[in-house]
């Protein structure tokens, strides 16, 4: 019998029927409980110590020398869903605003949002600050476990002086670990002006340098209606905007990104991707299942280009490599006539780099730059595909419940240890109707998990047979994780009717 190993994402596990909400009423409290170790994090219990963090790590301080980096080394832990009072009329300043015209600060720390979401968010654009999200701007540190949970987050007036690195989550970061962030919103950003150089956009992060980023997704879609760009250009990308000499593993964008008119005057570029607009470095195990339609103006000088790739817009320094991916993306550019270039895989490729794509495939109908190998959109649909995915492992997985148009999946999804049965744990019936029983031997808790991860139910066990009420799920599979005193973990696959 093959052994699949579950390997569930952190972030989704912490999601809970009934989490409670705080919701933010402009004001900072500081937090009362832990020691900022890695072992006693301190606890955010509410939006309003939240603030306290961005409150600090904003002060408008000069030392002398540079910006700096607060709460370097301190860990952070989320214990509650966050609000934050956009419906109100309430701005969110990013947590880390260094920028040209202040004097504020960076944050350096570990931050977990222990998978609970974050939703009804607007940012405060101010041009003495270049980097927006959650996050502003990092140096060093961690995210993880975060999961931005809204139907559509508007924006209504991004500006600033020089660039602007955006992402729901995280601006621009240095040296950062991500991992286990979620986007589940669409993001409308209004108006993007910027005086100097481009804009630079993604789901969940702006722009990340020398960092680590897996397993992190985005499901929201991305629309830009209204663009004027001074010089430079658009980077826009489903999970980054631009990633320079960094590695990224298990990562997908399910979003389509939308450019629907814009101009970049005084030369430039429009470079978009499904996973990032412009990369460096290593990925593998990702994939995008989001479109790219990109309507803009650029002017025509010499070097500049329109481009776009199902998972990299386009390449300009040092080396890129990916394995193990592939991309369902169609690619549409438009805007004016200047040379445009596409690639099912990567787009643009400047003559001074090297790039390097095995075991990676992108859908047929895209002109291509010889970058991966071309499969039919009905083969990617297929299990044959899935086996020459996993060619080098069990990652993907069929998408049964039709939640990426048909095209592959991450694994985790349905993965099962099947030594759950070994172990003479029971779970029937299933399939199952209204009631699902799980009995055992040293049984601590139970958790059931829904086809993108979330957390349904979860229970402390007091006895070797538990029934469990599922007339309230909705039909479909899920996955039933058992926890045991002897710290063993085992999990099994159970179909809703």
């Amino acid at each position: 019998m093959k052994k699949i190993t579950l390997i569930i994402i952190a972030v989704l596990m912490g999601l809970a029927l009934n989490a409670q909400i705080s919701v933010w009423d402009g004001t900072a409290e500081r937090w009362t409980h832990g020691s900022g170790t890695e072992d006693d994090p301190y606890l955010i219990e509410n939006a309003q110590q939240l603030a306290y963090i961005a409150e600090k790590t904003n002060e408008n301080v000069y030392n002398g020398v540079n910006h700096r980096t607060m709460y370097v080394d301190t860990c952070f832990l989320l214990t509650v869903d966050i609000d934050f009072g956009a419906s109100s009329g309430l701005e969110w300043e990013p947590i880390g605003t260094a920028g040209n015209l202040s004097w504020k600060g960076k944050f350096g720390g570990h931050f977990d949002g222990g998978g609970h979401s974050m939703s009804n968010i607007n940012f405060s654009y101010q041009n003495t600050s270049n980097f927006f999200g959650i996050f502003g701007m990092m140096e060093g540190g961690s995210l993880r476990n975060i999961l931005v949970d809204d139907a559509e987050i508007h924006i209504s007036e991004a500006y600033a002086y020089t660039y602007g690195q955006s992402g729901l989550i995280l601006g621009y970061g240095s040296n950062v670990i991500v991992e286990n962030c979620i986007n589940k919103a669409d993001v409308v950003w209004d108006h993007i002006s910027m005086d100097i150089n481009g804009c630079v956009l993604g789901g969940l992060f702006g722009q990340l340098g020398n960092s680590i980023v897996s397993n992190c997704h985005n499901y929201g879609n991305i629309r830009l209606p209204n663009v004027e760009l001074m010089h430079d250009g658009a980077y826009i990308g489903g999970l980054c905007g631009v990633i320079y000499e960094s590695d990224i593993d298990n990562c997908s964008n399910l979003g389509d990104i939308y450019v629907q008119g814009g101009d970049v005057y005084w030369g430039g570029i429009a470079i978009c991707g499904g996973i990032a607009s412009v990369m460096s470095g290593s990925m593998e195990y990702c994939f995008n299942t989001g479109d790219c339609d990109v309507n803009i103006v650029v002017e025509e000088t010499n070097n500049n280009v329109k481009s776009a790739g199902g998972l990299i817009g386009g390449v300009f320094t040092s080396t890129l490599a990916i394995s193990n991916s592939y991309s369902a993306s169609n690619i549409i550019m438009s805007g004016n006539n200047l040379p445009t270039y596409y690639g099912g895989i990567v787009g643009f490729v400047a003559d001074t780099v090297q790039v390097e794509v095995t075991d990676s495939y992108y859908l047929d109908n895209i002109a291509n730059n010889n970058y991966g190998i071309p499969q039919s959109e009905a083969f990617m649909k297929t299990q044959d595909f899935v086996n020459l995915l996993n060619a080098n492992g069990d990652f993907y997985a069929m998408d049964i419940m039709n939640v990426n148009k048909g095209y592959p999946i991450f694994a985790i999804y349905y993965s099962v240890d099947e030594t759950v049965f070994e172990n003479k744990i029971s779970v029937y019936p299933n399939p199952a109707n209204s009631v699902v029983t799980i009995s055992g031997d040293n049984l601590l808790k139970i958790e059931i998990f829904n086809i993108i991860g979330q957390t349904v139910f979860s229970t402390i066990c007091n006895a070797d047979e538990n029934t469990i009420n599922i007339a309230n799920l909705n039909s479909g599979i899920y996955l039933i994780k058992v926890g045991t005193t002897n710290g063993k973990e085992f999990a099994t696959r159970i179909v809703k009717e």
